[in-house]
């Protein structure tokens, strides 16, 4: 059997991996050649919609990103900062986990908060605090009492064993979040200036985790 690094990816094989055939092509483009299948599957994982944001990212690019305050402003990195005085920033990430909640409510309230932390973390700053914003469909329905009491641990447990305080939250019910909740998390934390690290990686060798 030949190795994944040596085997060519296909076309169906980037489609069957969540790309487009216009990828593919891209991916081709830019690396000179087909890629092989080991490679295929990076593309695919960094090119998700969960890592790169590829079909609502010119969205994103819509909001006001621009201030003389900003540190990092770009949405290619992992938070946005803003210059506190001082020789201190602020570090900030929100989050939506709305269809892993629904799934599994306890589960995906915890995989929002942990990766707003380590988010702020990954720049090279401390959580210091979070918030939520959460939104659930009938109150007298056993569906949705199901969605609030695994939301709710699940946001609780997740700040409680980061040791990062849950500091604000609010919560409304309305019909229309009957079949999905809108699971909303935030993190702040707090960094020196000096040591703000970057997500961007240049140049041969570097390791993709």
């Amino acid at each position: 059997m030949s190795s994944t690094s040596s085997q060519l990816a296909s076309a169906e094989q980037a489609i069957e991996m969540g790309l487009t055939s216009e990828e593919f092509n891209t991916i081709k483009s830019i690396l000179g050649r087909v890629p092989n299948f080991t490679e295929m599957r990076v593309f695919s994982a960094l090119w998700s919609e969960h890592c790169s944001h590829k079909n609502s990212i010119k969205w994103l690019y819509t909001l006001p990103k621009e201030g003389s305050q900003l540190l990092v402003n770009t949405a290619n990195e992992n938070t946005r900062i803003v210059d506190l005085g001082d020789g201190m920033g602020c570090s900030f990430k929100i989050e939506s986990n709305n269809h892993a909640c629904r799934e599994k409510p306890y589960q995906g309230a915890v995989n929002g908060v942990c990766r707003i932390n380590r988010a702020i973390s990954a720049m090279g700053a401390r959580p210091v605090a979070q918030l939520n914003s959460l939104r659930f469909g009938n109150i007298t329905s056993e569906h949705s009492r199901r969605m609030i009491d695994g939301v709710v641990r699940g946001i609780g447990d997740c700040s409680s064993y980061l040791g990062v305080p849950m500091i604000g939250g609010e919560v409304s019910f309305d019909e229309s979040y009957e079949a999905n909740p809108l699971v909303n998390v935030m993190s702040v934390g707090l960094i020196d200036n000096r040591n703000i690290i970057s997500s961007k990686a240049m140049g041969v060798g570097n390791p993709v985790f």
